[in-house]
């Protein structure tokens, strides 16, 4: 089983026991799910405290109408609440005339987290193809440029744990960083945020 299909099942049991009215299984779905919508509500609102307000709205929401949900891909059925709900407060926003919000640009934003939380065929090839090429891009490169990296951005270490792990110093952790970041941002369009290309390297490797 997948590293997905796992996170996938783990979602869909806490769905059921929140169904249930189990408040502790809806708190975990909160803490799974909280760092990837949160980061895409901000992008779309523009507004880290708006993202995170609009997220606890979404969840009292949830609990409280958790007799009429049916979805069976709860993440997904929170990324539309979220995502209606940041389009709400666009409109409302603009309308008032506070920010400048370019809906087009945003929609570039959306398609990529519809990768992650709507498990559709045609995401799931889309999906597919961003891990093929990512996997491409770590293999090229330098050995201990892929070392660091990987330890960094897939085992969480700190700068300073990666360098006394491999006995190098500090400064050449943050040069390899540099370079592989430097790498990514050639290999894949602007619009591709480093968030997703993490997620996809967390749920795939």
């Amino acid at each position: 089983m997948t590293s997905e299909s796992s996170n996938t099942d783990k979602s869909t049991l806490l769905f059921q026991q929140f169904k249930k009215g189990d408040p502790k299984a809806l708190e975990e779905l909160f803490h799974r799910t909280f760092p990837r919508l949160v980061d895409f509500a901000s992008k779309i609102t523009k507004d880290a405290q708006v993202a995170e307000d609009i997220l606890q709205d979404v969840f009292i929401k949830v609990w409280e109408k958790k007799d009429e949900i049916e979805s069976i891909n709860i993440e997904g059925y929170l990324f539309r609440m979220v995502r209606n709900q940041c389009l709400d407060y666009i409109k409302f926003i603009k309308v008032i005339g506070e920010k400048d919000f370019e809906l087009n640009s945003l929609r570039k934003f959306e398609e990529l987290y519809r990768i992650d939380f709507i498990r559709d065929e045609p995401y799931l090839l889309i999906q597919e193809e961003l891990k093929q090429e990512i996997e491409r891009t770590i293999e090229s490169l330098p050995p201990r440029c892929k070392e660091v990296f990987l330890l960094s951005k897939m085992d969480g270490l700190k700068n300073r744990e990666i360098a006394e792990k491999l006995e190098i110093n500090i400064k050449n952790v943050e040069r390899h960083l540099a370079r592989a970041a430097q790498t990514f941002k050639e290999r894949f369009p602007n619009d591709v945020p480093l968030a997703i290309i993490i997620l996809v390297l967390k749920n795939f490797f």
